[in-house]
């Protein structure tokens, strides 16, 4: 009968912790998003009559064109009707692949269930429920958080093999380690990183813990907002690097407590333990080097799981100063 219970134990142990934690905002009221096809639009327009189509893109799109012109293609004006014309020829074939991939219809339903979490954990947040998509230069912006809309450049997420990332020039200012990021799987990823960086945050001096906690915290939200993506995407790591940051996390975290890092204000300790590259030039190729997103966020997670927060919401989680989800966390992995 004893082995009968310890046998019945171990299998209800191994139900319960394969299971998901609960999301609370499962149940939340769904927000449906509208899109603008700002990109079909623009890529649409009659170049024999561009004045006229100028004045008709800004008519459909008031709060968009001019940004879209003088910001985000850097062109002096609206009426500079032939460089905008030339861009339109010279960007043609990327917004055709961009129809091709289709990207807003694989990601539009995770993208809207991202946003019911985050009206969820941020009622008093005023966000938007427009998508506006555009299709920029490959140099410039992906995803714009705008005064009305949430606005995706198509040309970001055309796949990692996409051959427009593949020339000497893309490679020099995204390189393989970055670019792998450049598929439909990240739009809501990206677009949740730059709402959640609108969100009031609590700002702190610029040493190493401060900087920890604010990425954890952040990478905290996200996979609370995003409960059902990968680990690996949310942080952008590979599979492989964050395995192996899961399994030498405690390594990692003594090395930095032992060269005493954690108030560290020297520019170089930051940039070897928060700055993203392909890999870790302190503590080795296995891993990425941003590592200190996935410390901060471990750290955060140690707090936010002890029983004093139980009740705790977001608004306040930013508002809490590093130093005191550090001491109260207790972290050690």
């Amino acid at each position: 009968m004893r082995k009968i219970l310890s046998l019945l134990t171990i299998i209800l142990c191994i139900i319960g912790c394969s299971q998901k934690p609960v999301d609370p905002a499962a149940s939340a009221p769904n927000f449906p998003l509208q899109v603008e096809r700002f990109d079909s639009a623009f890529f649409e327009m009659d170049t024999l009559h561009m004045q006229v189509s100028l004045d008709k893109l800004q008519t459909q799109f008031p709060n968009f064109t001019t940004d879209f012109i003088t910001k985000i293609l850097m062109i002096k004006s609206v009426q500079d009707t032939q460089v905008v014309k030339r861009y339109l020829s010279t960007y043609m074939p990327i917004y055709k692949e961009a129809l091709k991939v289709n990207a807003i219809k694989i990601v539009k339903p995770n993208l809207e269930d991202a946003f019911k979490h985050i009206h969820y954990f941020f009622p008093k947040y005023a966000l938007s429920h427009k998508l506006t998509l555009f299709v920029g230069p490959l140099e410039l912006y992906g995803n714009i958080i705008t005064k009305d809309a949430v606005a995706i450049g198509l040309q970001m997420y055309l796949g990692e093999n996409s051959s427009w990332y593949q020339t000497e020039r893309m490679q020099a200012i995204y390189p393989k380690y970055v670019s792998k990021r450049f598929t439909p799987d990240y739009i809501t990823v990206n677009a949740l990183e730059n709402i959640i960086d609108e969100l009031p945050a609590l700002q702190e001096s610029n040493n190493l813990l401060n900087q920890l906690i604010a990425a954890g915290k952040k990478q905290y939200i996200l996979k609370a907002c995003l409960p059902n993506v990968q680990d690996a995407i949310l942080f952008g790591y590979t599979n492989e690097q964050f395995a192996d940051l899961k399994k030498e996390e405690a390594k990692i975290w003594e090395n930095i407590v032992a060269e005493k890092l954690i108030y560290s204000t020297n520019e170089t300790d930051i940039i070897d333990i928060m700055q993203e590259d392909a890999t870790s030039i302190k503590f080795g190729d296995a891993f990425p080097g941003n590592v200190g997103k996935y410390i901060g966020y471990k750290i955060v997670e140690a707090w936010m799981k002890q029983k004093e927060q139980a009740t705790i919401n977001f608004e306040t989680l930013m508002q809490t100063p590093a130093q005191k989800i550090f001491t109260n966390a207790k972290y050690a992995p």
